[in-house]
């Protein structure tokens, strides 16, 4: 990833997941480099939170909605115009994915879909996005129960639907 000023400076910028944990650090560290940023998620997970702490709204647009609702992210796409996507919203709890497989299933795999949906439109349009960054988890990869970090070639594999994605 291209860390100079320069590159960020004035690029519209959507994160998805941006008042979560790593979407908050994602947008301030944007922000400060000039991006111009735009989030898309649902409300800070926890009290108290990140994005609330640190102020992440403050420099930035920010939509609270939900990444299942195609309709929705299809016109902040429309309305905001990215060039460039970071795509952090999920259900991230493997726990919770037992709990209620079909939330993990329609964030996780529609959520996606209506992104890249989105994105096709935007295109369509004559509005491309330049790049799209689909952050996933390791979760998806064979549980070898390594103590070391899982790696691109590693074979797939999860068995839960959190894993599945």
């Amino acid at each position: 990833m291209n860390t100079s000023v320069n590159f960020w400076e004035k690029k519209r910028v959507l994160i998805t997941g941006h008042t979560g944990f790593k979407g908050s650090w994602l947008a301030l560290w944007l922000s400060r480099l000039g991006a111009e940023v735009t989030g898309f998620a649902l409300a800070p997970p926890s009290q108290p939170s990140l994005f609330e702490l640190a102020r992440v709204g403050k420099n930035m647009h920010s939509i609270i909605a939900d990444i299942r609702d195609a309709k929705t992210i299809r016109d902040a796409m429309q309305k905001t115009r990215p060039e460039i996507i970071f795509h952090l919203a999920a259900q991230a709890l493997v726990r919770q994915s037992y709990a209620d497989p079909v939330e993990t299933y329609a964030t996780n795999i529609m959520g996606l879909a209506h992104l890249l949906e989105a994105v096709r439109e935007s295109a369509k349009q004559g509005q491309p996005v330049r790049a799209l960054v689909n952050v996933t988890s390791n979760k998806c990869y064979e549980n070898r129960e390594w103590l070391w970090g899982y790696r691109e070639t590693e074979p797939l594999g999860g068995y839960d639907p959190y894993s599945s994605n």
